[in-house]
């Protein structure tokens, strides 16, 4: 008998021997996943020359977390079973994990070629390779080393194979089976522990959110992120989302043609180039007329900052600009009487995730993928903000309360042209911090006045700032600097903290109008969603995506100031700032520039809420079109003043309105999420230098001084 199977049973009563032996297993495969990732290392070696090696030797420890979790996948029902079978039967389990592993090392393997060429780990492109095997097959066999790779996986899995077997007679073989009350109890909490352990280490470790893939971008070097990924989770994460079918509803409905047809009606503008094909559907460059007299009085030799303020809950129902009762957002109002305000403006979602990426990555909000930011369809190119202007040689900051892990941002933006981070961790000496959410909004925008200002002596920079005090549990600096509201029902406290958001909104302006940077840069601002205020406009309550968007610049021409009643949304905005700022670039936004002086229409916006996918909205002017599930729709005439007013038009009134706004409705969406599937949503390597600014030296430039 094994020595560590003494008389006394003391080793058993403290060990499980499957827990014991599992454990071993655990090890295995971590040494296996690491000699994987380094021989994907070792391939790729000309990606890595220019990372230092502590970056290179951080991707395997981050790295780590995800091959704990793809380990636990597999070993988790292998230990269940091992728990049950006995005798000839646990032979069998062995040669059935020997079998998935080797599987495992054969897609790492051919992983490894599949990234050199792509430069991105295992998705759904793969399901686009397998449709014709005989062609890759024979790519595979002449393009690359393939017996050298099967010679390598038969030597992995025999050393993995082996040790499996060693494993089993030193552990297994010899465990006599537990006998007596107290034994079996030491067993049952041996085999709770071991199974909680693993459940742990499926979902990334002890903290609040799953593991997901934005949690290996840990630095500003792709390769170094790509590496600490594992691609069986990618893989894993891919066919779980493809097999959902989240998005039959919607695509299928036309014709592939058809709905990128219309779709480009909806989006191409008189004033801009149509570059699109069928890998890239929608991309344009926007070709403004000689004649067409700037809005904004640029200095040609000096690039102008952008900032865009995505606030909290910023319902359009209480902002004052708007029309709204109750003087909550005075400090708003004030500035958007210097602005362009939009008063029909929509957020594309109901929840912050929606607002941010549709605002900054130009993408709207569409059925089964609301949590993009987490989705392994977002690991491709968008043509938002932060990656246009850093591709001009922009400066990028985003700054936020909270944590960035929240909704996968800055495992997200990172990706996507975003430098630098500021967030709950950052703020020295805060004057307030919510033990919930993170630092006050006044800390947030007072830090973004100071980065901004070293930022500007360097070049031109791209600030994106994210608000949080306007959400529950509405904690508050106590006393607040100004005069309680006491509305005296369940919305009090929301409208105190709108109230406090609007205030450190004008603290900053106050404060940043007396900085050089100020005078030379435009800003956005507008609601990452609204809330829910009575009357309910429609069942899609889209009064808790009525924002306000205002345009606002010190070098703003006085003649545009004003509002305008076209329909917007988030999406717009990318393309709006490249319009007002002249650059010429090609770009793939799902969203129109508000300003080509060739916008003849009233204006649309696709949105959708959070949950119930097949609850999609067009907005085009005062008609808003409801798809509800199953296909049913519902035709609106809505105003969105004061009071607001909604009248359900029957089903014979407007009926060829209502099939061609359905058919526009279908199109953009079918197209959105065919281009998302299809990672069709980039601009070709050979016009990405297209209209790149060239800096040059900055001089002072001081248009007339504007105040709050």
């Amino acid at each position: 008998m094994n020595p560590m199977y003494n008389s006394s049973g003391r080793w058993r009563r403290v060990l499980v021997p499957e827990a014991l032996f599992t454990a071993g297993v655990y090890v295995l495969l971590l040494a296996l996943f690491a000699v994987l990732r380094l021989l994907l290392l070792w391939r790729n070696a000309s990606m890595a020359q220019q990372i230092p090696a502590e970056l290179l030797t951080k991707s395997f420890w981050v790295g780590l977390r995800f091959d704990l979790a793809v380990s636990s996948y597999l070993l988790i029902p292998f230990f269940l079973l091992l728990l049950v079978l006995r005798g000839r039967k646990r032979v069998w389990l062995l040669a059935g994990l020997a079998a998935v592993v080797g599987g495992v090392i054969f897609s790492s393997l051919a992983e490894i070629e599949f990234y050199r060429d792509l430069e991105f780990r295992f998705n759904t492109v793969v399901f686009e390779y397998l449709n014709h095997p005989r062609i890759v097959a024979g790519m595979a066999w002449e393009g690359y080393p393939v017996l050298r790779y099967l010679l390598v996986w038969s030597a992995l899995l025999s050393l993995f194979a082996g040790a499996c077997s060693w494993l089993y007679r030193r552990i297994l073989l010899p465990a006599p089976p537990a006998k007596g009350a107290s034994a079996i109890l030491a067993r049952t909490m041996g085999v709770t522990l071991m199974l909680t352990m693993m459940v742990f280490a499926s979902r990334g470790g002890f903290t609040h959110e799953p593991l997901r893939w934005g949690d290996a971008f840990f630095s500003e070097e792709p390769f170094a992120n790509d590496l600490a990924l594992n691609g069986v989770f990618t893989m894993g994460r891919s066919v779980l989302e493809k097999a959902s079918g989240r998005d039959k509803v919607w695509t299928g409905t036309l014709a592939a043609d058809e709905a990128r047809r219309l779709t480009r009606q909806m989006l191409l503008l008189p004033h801009e180039t149509d570059l699109s094909s069928a890998d890239h559907p929608i991309l344009r460059r926007e070709s403004r007329p000689a004649d067409a007299a700037p809005l904004l009085r640029r200095d040609p030799t000096r690039p102008m900052n952008v900032v865009v303020i995505l606030m909290e809950s910023f319902a359009g129902r209480h902002t004052g600009a708007l029309g709204a009762p109750g003087g909550i957002t005075p400090d708003f109002d004030a500035l958007s009487c210097q602005g362009i305000l939009f008063e029909r403006a929509f957020s594309n979602g109901t929840h912050t995730h929606q607002g941010v990426f549709a605002s900054l990555a130009s993408f709207p909000n569409l059925p089964g993928f609301e949590y993009l930011m987490k989705t392994m369809e977002a690991k491709q190119e968008f043509s938002g903000l932060p990656s246009l202007l850093n591709r001009q040689g922009y400066q990028t900051i985003f700054l936020y309360n909270g944590l960035f892990s929240w909704d996968n941002k800055e495992g997200f933006f990172r990706q996507h042209g975003m430098d630098r981070f500021i967030g709950r961790e950052s703020y020295v000496n805060p004057t307030f911090v919510d033990p919930v959410w993170g630092v006050s909004d006044y800390d947030v925008l007072m830090r973004a006045n100071e980065e901004f200002k070293a930022m500007a002596a360097k070049g031109p920079f791209f600030g994106a700032i994210l608000t949080l005090s306007n959400h529950s549990p509405f904690n508050l600096p106590d006393p607040l600097p100004f005069a309680r509201i006491t509305a005296g029902d369940d919305l009090e406290p929301r409208l105190n903290s709108m109230r406090y958001a609007d205030w450190a909104l004008g603290e900053f302006f106050r404060q940043a109008q007396r900085e050089e940077w100020f005078q030379n840069t435009l800003f956005v601002l507008t609601g990452d969603h609204g809330f829910g205020s009575p009357p309910a406009l429609t069942e899609m309550r889209l009064d808790r995506q009525h924002v306000p968007l205002l345009f606002y610049s010190p070098a703003l021409d006085p003649a545009a100031i004003g509002h305008r009643r076209t329909v917007a949304s988030q999406v717009d905005i990318g393309a709006s700032v490249l319009g007002l700022l002249g650059l010429e670039v090609p770009h793939q936004a799902w969203g129109r520039n508000l300003f080509d002086p060739g916008l003849a229409d009233e204006g649309f916006a696709v949105v959708k809420p959070s949950g119930g996918d097949d609850l999609v909205a067009l907005i085009e002017g005062d008609y808003v079109l409801i798809r509800e599930p199953k296909g049913n729709t519902l035709l609106y005439r809505c105003d969105f003043g004061f009071p607001p007013r909604v009248d359900l038009l029957p089903k014979e009134r407007e009926a060829e309105r209502r099939e061609a706004m359905l058919k526009r409705m279908q199109a953009y969406v079918e197209t959105g999420l065919l281009s998302l599937r299809d990672r069709k949503l980039g601009v070709p390597e050979e016009m990405k230098k297209i209209g790149r600014i060239t800096p040059k030296a900055f001089r002072p430039y001081n248009p007339p001084e504007t105040t709050l």
